[in-house]
This record gives structure tokens, C-alpha cells and sequence, in this order.
């Protein structure tokens, strides 16, 4: 076999492999095969894709904005407070509260962004926020709130890690 034969079988082995697979795909997708639902949980390995996938746009494309100097102030996390309480306690809970039906609703669950364990990495928190995430229930909130709004949310949420009830009421209460 000439080696011009050997390219030319290679080649059309790839093609074929590659067609095949774009009609596996096809097939996968109309097939309805896979559960949708909010009440089921992700396959194993679709919940990894998913997080592996939201975890390298987040870092390639979040924490390049630059947070105020002004940042944790306490007037900045108090706001920060009262927002996270109207708008975000829904579907992330918050201290000494059972979560609200809609949070238990949603699949995958939104994480306890006020858990002791959590990072919250203001640049990067502002850009979730901000951009939201697809296929997920988090809305992007730049789309109805000014970026000062939204840093102040990133404070109180980087200072909110591990509060107390008592702390979280004494910090959304307006002075």
C-alpha cells in the first residue's frame, strides 16, 4: 500500500468517525433520552462537565474588574446585607431560615453562599453576579443593578461567610 493510500484511508476514517459522531450526537439530542427536569438530579458526569465548564469561563472571563478601595467598608456590606436578604436568600438561604420552596426547587441547587467554608472572592463573586450563569437559576443582575450595587452585594458576602443569625439580622437592618 503506497503511502498516498495510507493518508487517503486515514483521512476518510477520521471524516467517517467525525460524521458519526455528529449524528450520534443528533441522535442523543432528539432522542429525549435525557431527563430535563428540575425535580431529577444531573447524571454524575453532566454535573461535572457543567461545574468543570462554569469553573474555567469563570476564570478565564471573572475577577478583571477592579473592586472599590472603599470595598468593605460597613456602609458597603450593610447594603451588601439588605440586598443579599430581598434578592438572594430565596434560592441561597440564609442564616437560622429554612430554605424557601422555590431554593429547594432548583437543580442544580444553588450553592450556601453564606456557608464558613466558601471563598467568595469579591472580583470573581461580582462577575457571577453581574453576568449570571447559564443553564443554572442565577440571573444576571447587571442587567437590573448599578456595579456599586452589586460590589456592595460581593462585601457583604466575602464579610457573610460563617454569620450567625443574630449577625445577619443586626447587618441587613438599615441605620
Amino acid at each position: 500500500m503506497s503511502t498516498r493510500s495510507r493518508i487517503a484511508t486515514v483521512v476518510a476514517t477520521a471524516v467517517a468517525l467525525l460524521v458519526l459522531s455528529i449524528a450520534a450526537g443528533f441522535a442523543f439530542i432528539y432522542s429525549g433520552i435525557y431527563n430535563v427536569s428540575a425535580s431529577s438530579k444531573d447524571n454524575p458526569i453532566v454535573a461535572w462537565m457543567l461545574h468543570r465548564t462554569y469553573e474555567a469561563s469563570l476564570h478565564r472571563y471573572g475577577g478583571k474588574d477592579v473592586a472599590p478601595a472603599d470595598l468593605m467598608s460597613l456602609e458597603n456590606i450593610r447594603a451588601g446585607a439588605r440586598l443579599y436578604d430581598s434578592t438572594c436568600a430565596l434560592c441561597h438561604g440564609a442564616p437560622g431560615q429554612p430554605l424557601s420552596p422555590v431554593g429547594q426547587g432548583i437543580q442544580p441547587s444553588a450553592p450556601s453562599l453564606l456557608a464558613a467554608t466558601r471563598r467568595n472572592n469579591p472580583p470573581l463573586m461580582f462577575w457571577v453576579i453581574k453576568h449570571g450563569v447559564n443553564m443554572t437559576a442565577m440571573p444576571a443582575f447587571g442587567k437590573t443593578q448599578s456595579d456599586d450595587t452589586i460590589w456592595q452585594l460581593t462585601a457583604f458576602l466575602y464579610k457573610g461567610r460563617g454569620i450567625t443569625k443574630d449577625q445577619y439580622d443586626a447587618l441587613k437592618v438599615a441605620n
